[in-house]
């Protein structure tokens, strides 16, 4: 129970991060180039969405939306589907949110990071804009994103413990069933403890390797 609770933790952690990721490349882009309106949104959207406790995020998200999937769900004939997969994706939805708003000031940081000597360079020398975009900005921005990202990254694993207050098994959640059924508190919740050392033990090791790798070119340079 304890090893699939895990298995829910990282692929709830792991989608809601990528949606993250997407709106603070989204959100980090309008507010550096884009229209000073969407670039208010944007800043509101991070300051109420870091104002609120993820946990009422969730709670929000999920009676604001539980009646009218239900109600879907029984005109569709879903209700197990639903039943089964509607707590996670809140959870995915929640953690994104949660995420991004953290996301759009590290994309931002590394957006700006980037030399805009080498953006003028490629267009003196006629690179088109996807060019741009794909050979000098992206790359460069993930790298400088790196450290920030990690610490969003971990935040967002932690986080998964407070979607099992809306019905998810994930590991949290079978450590509070495993020590019901056990009467062993302690040792579950150790136990627990311990895989989430190792989820993010193994994860800092990725990000470290990542920035290490994709880093190579940078250090060079410098």
């Amino acid at each position: 129970m304890l090893i699939r609770g895990a298995l829910m933790t990282v692929f709830i952690a792991f989608f809601g991060m990528l949606l993250g990721t997407v709106i603070g490349i989204a959100g980090a882009s309008i507010k550096v180039r884009g229209p000073r309106w969407l670039s208010w949104l944007i800043s509101l959207y991070t300051t109420v969405v870091r104002s609120i406790p993820e946990l009422l995020i969730i709670y929000l998200l999920f009676f604001g939306s539980v009646q009218a999937v239900s109600d879907l769900a029984d005109f569709l004939h879903w209700q197990e589907a639903i039943n089964n997969w509607f707590p996670a994706l809140v959870g995915i939805l929640a953690i994104g949110l949660i995420s991004g708003s953290y996301s759009v000031e590290v994309f931002r940081g590394a957006l700006q990071a980037i030399p805009e000597g080498q953006l003028e360079a490629a267009k003196a020398i006629g690179m088109s804009a996807p060019k741009r975009l794909f050979r000098i900005t992206l790359p460069q921005m993930f790298w400088y994103a790196l450290p920030g990202a990690n610490n969003v990254w971990q935040t967002a694993l932690k986080d998964t413990a407070l979607i099992s207050l809306v019905g998810l098994i994930e590991l949290m959640r079978a450590a509070v069933l495993g020590a019901a059924s056990t009467r062993e508190p302690l040792a579950l919740y150790l136990m627990a403890a311990v895989l989430y050392f190792f989820i993010g033990a193994a994860s800092q090791g990725m990000f470290v390797w990542a920035e290490r790798h994709f880093g190579r070119g940078m250090r060079t340079v410098a």
